[in-house]
């Protein structure tokens, strides 16, 4: 994709989670459905982080995040409404085995939710990386494997994994 196409890509997606955001906002969740709905629903569990960001969104979609020390909210309500709707649907049932493992050692679901987006993100970003399909192989292995580990040994383990991936 060339710069400009990318550029134009960016800007109307940025526009179209400023709408969502505009009728979060309002409360009018029903008037959307499917994904929409949840990123809509996941930017109000995040409003206190991501107001300024989510207000501007329509305007700033030229910002770029720096990865070593931002975090793009807009990568990061994706992340969670894709592990949501996972966790919704039992699909892959690995996730809700996982999610209960975790809550079932008093980790709030906040937390749950973004230790499951950082097993599946590496995943997801190879795939736009090399264009290939979804390791769901991997992602389930990756999940029964962290499953009855403590939180904070999953990300100091994730690091090897992450490195041998790439």
């Amino acid at each position: 994709m060339a710069n400009g196409e990318t550029k134009e890509l960016r800007k109307l997606t940025c526009e179209h989670l400023h709408a969502l955001w505009e009728i979060a906002k309002s409360g009018n969740l029903d008037s959307l459905s499917g994904e929409s709905k949840w990123l809509a629903k996941v930017m109000l569990d995040h409003k206190d982080e991501y107001f300024n960001q989510f207000e501007m969104a329509d305007l700033t979609y030229d910002y770029e995040y720096d990865v070593d020390s931002d975090v793009n909210p807009f990568l990061h309500i994706i992340l969670h409404s894709a592990i949501e709707r996972q966790l919704e649907a039992k699909d892959p049932i690995e996730a809700y085995q996982f999610y209960n493992s975790m809550r079932k050692k008093k980790v709030a679901h906040h937390d749950t939710i973004h230790l499951i987006a950082a097993i599946f993100a590496p995943l997801m970003f190879k795939v736009m990386q090399e264009r290939k399909e979804f390791e769901l192989d991997k992602y389930i292995s990756l999940l029964k494997k962290y499953k009855n580990k403590q939180p904070n040994k999953i990300y100091e383990s994730m690091e090897k994994d992450v490195d041998s991936m790439f």
